[in-house]
């Protein structure tokens, strides 16, 4: 058992990494040991809402210089509740994740218009058809093309829209509880 003594932001810079947490154990017939990690929070600064709080870490060694023997086991609550996946709860939260299911398939609709669409280009263009020889003749690779190229463009608009109703859905229930 740890407890966070301190957390470091890093130095000014163009981009900021996540803070550097200083820990504290006590170890029977040894002292105090010294570790530190990086704060599982990611907004620069959030670091020192944990300071005080304990937390579960192992170490291999004993070695006061080794500062980095380190791995945290057992977060505190709000960490844990940080890294939870969004799931919206409350009013308008059944619409909200249908339209967030829309823009998942939208989004995997695209990913797979555009693997397609750059097969059948590539298979159009430098083997002039052949390698489509095999497949049924109602196989038309221009249709296809064409298909697949629209199914990625489609997909960005489901995607955009999904997206868009699920914030809206959320944000007129949050209006609409308040006061």
């Amino acid at each position: 058992m740890g407890v966070i003594d301190d957390a470091i932001e890093d130095g000014p810079s163009e981009v900021q990494g996540p803070d550097t947490l200083v820990i504290s154990a006590r170890v029977p017939g040894h002292g105090a040991l010294h570790r530190r990690v990086a704060c599982p929070l990611p907004m620069p600064g959030s670091g020192r809402g944990l300071v005080g709080r304990a937390i579960g870490i192992r170490c291999i060694g004993l070695d006061s210089d080794d500062v980095d023997d380190v791995v945290v086991v057992r977060w505190p609550d709000e960490v844990k509740r940080a890294q939870r996946p969004f799931r919206p709860e409350g009013p308008g939260a059944l619409r909200a994740r249908a339209w967030k299911l829309l823009a998942d398939c939208g989004a995997a609709v695209t990913v797979g218009g555009i693997l397609l669409t750059a097969v059948i280009l590539i298979g159009v263009l430098f083997t002039a058809g052949e390698l489509f020889a095999e497949l049924p003749a109602w196989f038309r690779p221009g249709v296809a093309l064409a298909a697949t190229a629209g199914a990625a463009v489609l997909g960005v608009f489901a995607f955009a829209v999904g997206q868009s109703r699920a914030r809206t859905v959320l944000t007129r229930a949050h209006d609409q509880m308040r006061p």
